[in-house]
This record gives structure tokens, C-alpha cells and sequence, in this order.
């Protein structure tokens, strides 16, 4: 009617066409119509309902608080809570929405009372929004109150009963809801305001954080605080006044205080949480690691006071790190010093850096050459002065032993045996060791490294040190449990992420590139106490427990480095400057060992030791002077456990068999003394250089005696009688220049056998001198190749070639 009244022709045509239009074809076109809204409808939730990013959190499996870093948008937003506690659910629906579950997004009464309160004020004073409502507004941004976005939160309110349930609803709400400043979501609230997870807030605590995203722009803890508290208290009397909470409770919740000031969030671990962040990022879940809490804020106290104590030497950075044996979890992670203090570069994470690894490496060749079998845990080595090209190492302390037993050399980090092990074992060889224990960034050239590979000149990480002891450690601990074979995948990285540990796929061999035996004998050493000079300190550091440890410190004093190998932990640390400028007091012992064993007493649970892998050993007769398997010659001898593979190692070289005179005071020989009045006896024997240095450590060496005069004509004279120290065959000598441009003399040096012999001197056929005693001389010459000629006053003679280098 009002068609005709208002427009008569076109009502006319319309009615006309539709007249024309069959009835099959106008129900057709309805029901598409109300199948395009209703597809409509079904699309028109937004999936993910929020798109919003998320700050990192990292905890651990008791759901302590790590560390967090804001999202990227600068909110405090922590991932989606999937369940909300009672009390705050309790609390927010009395305050928010009462009938929450009865309604199906959209509460009719809510809306017919904001309708004629707004009415009545003349201004839009209340929504009548559902939590079901507020969760979608929050989806879309809180976007301007108006007519048409209220039918649109109703629209996608309804649409959001259907596809969630309340459960999930509340939780959605609870996470994305604002509660002052940039804190979004109820986890972020309860961490900043009360310093502790939303399960465990009292009734005025989740009261007070019920009512602030009602207005959270305009409450805040630090302002309007008298406001806040009469909102929180008229909640927590409605929810006596429904039966929530009896009367002593609502008496105890109103006494309870608004806190004054946010609090900070707590970063026990910075650059653990640093390093989640850029890994799980993007994640809407917490970051599950496996540190431990209270282990991880009673070593941060530790390293912060060292940091404070180094500091004021220049010393500014020092890295931990603790690792669970049995699972290869870590268990505290600090990267640097406290983050908040004025410490420089304390933003590097040295626990991941790169740096030089000193000595650090030498029980790794030391628990190869064992588990080869090219050397036994007590064999001499020789420590004397060497010059190999133009490498020219020193021992720590710039003196020399002569020999030096196998397991003390490696628990005193004497670097000349070591370069003579690494010489004779390989570089590649030892590459591969380190390779398979998963020191993956030492893979350079063998050419690139030298021998200077043990000593520090290559660069590897705390985590992947710690990672190959702890490695080794389970690998030993599971020998005996997998019916005295290997695991492969024992030899993995360490794990920070909390996950089941229960199932591990086995990859069982009968043998392995370390031996169980080999490990044993290589930690055994570790736990000597026998150290040198500096390192007698031992006993201010000493620990409750027994525990192998080895120290490092790199060339120039850059690094310094200490780590601590039981059967249930691994501890490392190390001290220097993230900027690699060396300090003077930056070595292993001084400023690394006091800082893990003090980690060390704090720890427990690590009073056991490991087990001897008897099925990977043997016992054999070792000779007690030289350490090598006794052979005939040896007259003092000790029955002993070795690696098995060690029974194919050398006899003893040094015991041989001499023939002296009826005194007992000279060598004698057939030619010159009668047989039936020799005496034979097996004597220690070490060659010059060695017997130089032994002799003066060892009081009770006895040198060879001397030969009964008219006897020495008749020697072997393929006998090693002298030997020369410096320099080498072929070998460069560099001159010394004085800043005036003067050249300096170069030092020629020799061992005798018989300490008072003479030796003449000559350069090519040119004499020098005669030195007695101390056989040493300062030469004079310009550059070029000479001929070093020696002879003692008994007619023996040696020459080396040499080339001089200005």
C-alpha cells in the first residue's frame, strides 16, 4: 500500500515482474539468501580469534618464573592461560557478569539495564556487554562505542558460545583483558602486581585484579589508590554476600593493602630467556625449561659477588653453567654478570660465545691416547725444552721436570708433554676426537691449528665444553647399565627445554671412540690434588665431595677457565672480558676454580664417584719408575688396573742392563775386565735431556756410573751420551736485536750424561770454547748455515746443522 501510495508506476512494474517470477525461483532466492548469511555467520569469527604477539616467558616444571621479555608491540602480554583459577573466576563473573553461564553471549536484562541507565544520564554510561562481549571487543581493539558495533559484538558474541566453550571463553577473556599501563592478561597482572603465578593470589588480591579492566586507563596501583580499594572491598562483600567467602575471610581480604608500586619481573636467567625469545618466537605458550630455580638464584648471588670482586681489577665478565648427567638438562644458565649492574658488555651471552680454550682440552687427547692404547695412565713423559719450527711452548710456570708421569702431567697442565702426546697421536686424529664429542666449530685445517690446538689455539664455547665432560660422564655412568657396552646417543648437546625424558632410542655398540676405561683413568686424574706451584692452592677451593676438575687459561690472559665433572653434574665457568682484553689475574685457578667450587658447596646430591668399568680393563705388572708395562729388566714393579687396549703398549724403555766392576762403582765390559768378576744390574736409564731435568725433581735418580778407566775406549759409542736442547736439527735461529740495532749472541745449550765432563765447542771447524758443569754458551754470529760441533773430554761426539736468522 505504501509502494502504491508513495511511487504507483514502479510498485506497478515491480509487482508486475515478481508476478512473472515462479514460485520455485522465489524460494530458491530465499534460501540462498539465508544460506549466504548463515554462511556468513559461521565465517564470521576470526581465526585466531586474537593475533596479537607475545612476550617470552620462560619457567620452569614447577612453573617458577625465569625470565621475560616484553612482546614485540611493547605489552606485557604472557601466552594464553587455558585455565582460570576459582577464586578470580569467582570474582570477575560477580563483578562482570553474573550470569555468565546461563546466557548464550548476550544477556538481555544487562542490555535492557545499560539501555535505561543511559537513557536516564543521556550518555552511554554501561554496554550491558557479557564477558562473552568484552572478549570480542578486546579482539577487535576496543573500537568506538557505537550502535553498529554493538550489533556486531552481539553477532560475534552468539557466534563465539557456539564455537567455544565457557571455559575457553573465560580463559580468553583473562589473557587479553587490560589491567593498567601495558600489563594485558591476568598472568602478566598477578606476576607484576603481587610477584607470584594467578593460581596462587588470595581473594583480595584476584578481587583487586577483577576490577581493574573495568577501567584499567584510569586505575593504577600508584594513583587513585583510595578508588581501587573501595572497588576491590565492595566486590569482596558481594562475594560474601552470594556465600564465596565466610566472614573471616572477607575481614582478612579487606586488612590485605593495594600494592603501591608494580613490580619488576623477576630475570634470574637473561640470556636464557634472551635466547628462547629468538628461537620460540611467535610461540603463545610458556617457554618449559629445566632450570632450577632455587640452584639458578643461589649461583646468580655467587657470580654476581665475584663480578663485583673482579670488577675493580677490570676483570667485568664471568659465564656458569650446571648440567644433570644422567639427562643432559640444564639446570643453570648464566650468560654474564648481573643484568641490571653497570658491568660492561653484560648483554653478551658467554656462555654461547666463542672464546680460546686454553688447556681445557688436554683430558679429552689424554682420555684418547688411554683408550688407543698408546699410553698408560702412569707413563713418563718427557717435559724438557723445545722448539718444534718456530713454536717454542712453555710449561705454565717456565720450568721443566725432564718426565713427568702421565696422570700428574694432566693434573699439574704441563703443556710441553702435552704438545709431544699431540704430536705423536695426530692432529686430525685428535680433530675427530673433539668432533665426535661435539666441538663442532673446531674444524678448521690441522694445518691451521698446529700443536697449539691443545694449548688454545682454537676457540669453543662453554656449552660445548661442558656439553663433551657431561657427554663423557653418561657415557661412563651407562657402561655398566647397558651390560658393558655403549651408547652412541649418549654423546649428545644439552637440553634446556623441559620435555619426557622416560623413552630414549638406544643405539648400543660394543665399542666407542672414548673407552669406559679411558674415562675412569682421565677423571681419576683430574681429582689429583698434586698441583704445581700457583695451583697448590688447591685446598682453599677444596669441595665437600670428590669431583674431577681442570682448569684453563688462554694465551694473553683473555680466558680464563674452570670445570667440575661428577658422576650427577658438570659445572663450568669462565671469567674474562667479553671484550677480549686480557687482564694479568685472569687464569683458571685464580679467578674460575674459586668460583665453581664455591658453586660446588652449594650443590648436593653428588657424594658418589664413579664406578670402575672393570670389564674394560686388565691388570698387567706396570713398571713404578717409568709407568710403561714392566719388562724383564724391571726390578720394582706393581700389579695395576690399565685400559684394555693398553696391554699392547710398550715394555718399559728405560730399565736396561749394565755390567759394573766387583765396587759396584764403574761400567765395565768384557774387553777390558774379566767376565766371572762382573756384576750385572738393571739400571733407570733416561736420556740426557730427560735425566738434565729428572734428576734435580727426583733426588733419589742415580746417573749411570762412570766407565773404569780403560774401559770407555771400548764403548758403545752409538750410545746416547750428549744431546742437544737448542737448537733442534735444521732448525731457525733467530738473533736478537737491541733497540740500539745491535745483535745479540744466541744461546746454545746441551746435556751430558756425566755432569763433569767437558765440552769443546766449535762452529764448523772454527773453535768456541770448553764449558764443565753447566753446559751452556753464548755464540755471536751473523747470519747464515752453520755446523754445531761438540766433544767431550772422552772422545764422543755430536753435530747439528743450523741456520741463522737475523
Amino acid at each position: 500500500m505504501i509502494c502504491f501510495l508513495w511511487m504507483p508506476s514502479i510498485c506497478m512494474r515491480t509487482k508486475i515482474r515478481i508476478n512473472n517470477i515462479k514460485p520455485k525461483t522465489i524460494l530458491l532466492i530465499i534460501i540462498s539468501i539465508w544460506l549466504i548469511l548463515i554462511l556468513l555467520y559461521i565465517f564470521s569469527l576470526p581465526t585466531p580469534l586474537f593475533n596479537d604477539p607475545f612476550a617470552t616467558v620462560v619457567i620452569n616444571k614447577n612453573d617458577d618464573l625465569i625470565g621475560v621479555k616484553i612482546a614485540n608491540d611493547g605489552q606485557w602480554r604472557f601466552p594464553e592461560t587455558s585455565k582460570v583459577s576459582d577464586k578470580f573466576k569467582k570474582c570477575i563473573l560477580c563483578f562482570e557478569d553474573k550470569r555468565f553461564y546461563s546466557h548464550f553471549g548476550v544477556d538481555p536484562l544487562s542490555i535492557l539495564r545499560a539501555t535505561k541507565q543511559n537513557i536516564k544520564r543521556k550518555k552511554i554510561v554501561s554496554g550491558g556487554s557479557t564477558i562473552t562481549m568484552q572478549t570480542i571487543r578486546l579482539s577487535r581493539k576496543n573500537k568506538a562505542r557505537t550502535f553498529t558495533e554493538k550489533i556486531i559484538e552481539i553477532t560475534l558474541a552468539t557466534r563465539l558460545e557456539l564455537k567455544y566453550t565457557k571455559s575457553e571463553i573465560l580463559s580468553l577473556y583473562a589473557s587479553h583483558a587490560p589491567f593498567g599501563g601495558n600489563i594485558v592478561g591476568i598472568e602478566a597482572a598477578a606476576w607484576r602486581y603481587f610477584g607470584r603465578d594467578a593460581n596462587q593470589l588470595s581473594w583480595a588480591e584476584n578481587a583487586m585484579l577483577a576490577v581493574l579492566p573495568n577501567a584499567p586507563s584510569m586505575i593504577h596501583t600508584a594513583k587513585n589508590r583510595d578508588l581501587l580499594k573501595i572497588k576491590r572491598d565492595k566486590l569482596l562483600n558481594d562475594l560474601f554476600n552470594l556465600g564465596h567467602i565466610n566472614k573471616t575471610e572477607l575481614e582478612l581480604a579487606i586488612e590485605e593493602p593495594i600494592p603501591s608500586h608494580p613490580q619488576a619481573y623477576p630475570m634470574h636467567a637473561y640470556h636464557l630467556t634472551e635466547m628462547s625469545a629468538k628461537k620460540h618466537k611467535g610461540n603463545n605458550s610458556f617457554v618449559k625449561t629445566t632450570i632450577d630455580i632455587e640452584l639458578q638464584k643461589r649461583t646468580n648471588d655467587i657470580v654476581n659477588r665475584y663480578t663485583n670482586i673482579y670488577h675493580k681489577n677490570e676483570i667485568n665478565n664471568i659465564a656458569c653453567l650446571v648440567i644433570d648427567v644422567k639427562t643432559g638438562n640444564v639446570i643453570t644458565y648464566i650468560g654474564n654478570a648481573n643484568i641490571n649492574s653497570d658491568i660492561p658488555e653484560k648483554a653478551v651471552d658467554m656462555v654461547m660465545a666463542q672464546r680460546s680454550t686454553g688447556s681445557i682440552l688436554k683430558p679429552f687427547l689424554y682420555a684418547a691416547m688411554l683408550s688407543s692404547g698408546e699410553l698408560l695412565p702412569k707413563t713418563l713423559l718427557k717435559d724438557i725444552p723445545t722448539k718444534i719450527g718456530s713454536f717454542s711452548p712453555e710449561n705454565f710456570n717456565k720450568e721443566f721436570d725432564g718426565a713427568v708421569p702421565a696422570n700428574e702431567t694432566l693434573a699439574r697442565s704441563l703443556n710441553i708433554p702435552f704438545i709431544y702426546l699431540l704430536k705423536e697421536y695426530g692432529i686430525m686424529r685428535f680433530q675427530y676426537i673433539l668432533k665426535s664429542l661435539g666441538l663442532n666449530t673446531i674444524n678448521k685445517s690441522s694445518e691451521h691449528y698446529g700443536l697449539s690446538l691443545i694449548l688454545g689455539g682454537a676457540e669453543s664455547s662453554l656449552w660445548d665444553i661442558c656439553s663433551a665432560y657431561a657427554s663423557m660422564a653418561r657415557s661412563l655412568n651407562n657402561f655398566s647399565n647397558n651390560n658393558s657396552r655403549y651408547n652412541i646417543n649418549d654423546y649428545h648437546k644439552p637440553n634446556y627445554l623441559l620435555k619426557d625424558n622416560s623413552f630414549k632410542e638406544q643405539n648400543i655398540k660394543e665399542t666407542s671412540f672414548l673407552s669406559a676405561a679411558s674415562i675412569w683413568f682421565t677423571f681419576e686424574a683430574m681429582t689429583s690434588l698434586n698441583r704445581p706451584g700457583q695451583e697448590r692452592m688447591w685446598q682453599k677451593f677444596s669441595s665437600k665431595q670428590k669431583v674431577a676438575w681442570k682448569t684453563g687459561t688462554s694465551f694473553g690472559f683473555k680466558d680464563a677457565w674452570s670445570v667440575a665433572v661428577t658422576p650427577d653434574y658438570v659445572v663450568g665457568v669462565w671469567v674474562g672480558n667479553a671484550t677480549g682484553e686480557g687482564r694479568a689475574g685472569i687464569t683458571g685457578l685464580s679467578v674460575a676454580a674459586p668460583v665453581l667450587f664455591e658453586i660446588l658447596n652449594i650443590m648436593s646430591n653428588y657424594d658418589n664417584w664413579f664406578y670402575m668399568p672393570y670389564d674394560d680393563m686388565t691388570q698387567v705388572q706396570i713398571c713404578r719408575q717409568s709407568g710403561h708395562i714392566a719388562s724383564a729388566n724391571c726390578t720394582k714393579y706393581d700389579t695395576a688396573w690399565i685400559p684394555k687396549r693398553g696391554i699392547n703398549s710398550a715394555t718399559c724403555p728405560y730399565h736396561k742392563l749394565i755390567h759394573l766392576d766387583q765396587s759396584g762403582n764403574y761400567r765395565v765390559n768384557s774387553n777390558c775386565y774379566p767376565i766371572d768378576q762382573m756384576t750385572t744390574q738393571s739400571w733407570f736409564i733416561l736420556p740426557p735431556i730427560m735425566e738434565t731435568y729428572y734428576k734435580s725433581r727426583n733426588p733419589w735418580y742415580k746417573p749411570l756410573p762412570p766407565f773404569l778407566d780403560g774401559c770407555d775406549d771400548y764403548s758403545n759409542k752409538n750410545e746416547n751420551i750428549m744431546e742437544l736442547i737448542y737448537p733442534n736439527q735444521l732448525s731457525r735461529v733467530l738473533i736478537p736485536i737491541e733497540l740500539t740495532g745491535d745483535t745479540l749472541p744466541a744461546i746454545f745449550k746441551v746435556a751430558h750424561r756425566n755432569e763433569n765432563s767437558k765440552i769443546y765447542w766449535y762452529i764448523n771447524t772454527k773453535y768456541i770454547g770448553c764449558t764443565q758443569d753447566f753446559h751452556e754458551m753464548a755464540i755471536k754470529i751473523p747470519a747464515g748455515d752453520y755446523n754445531l760441533n761438540l766433544m767431550d773430554d772422552k772422545g764422543n761426539k755430536i753435530s747439528k746443522r743450523f741456520v741463522v736468522v737475523e
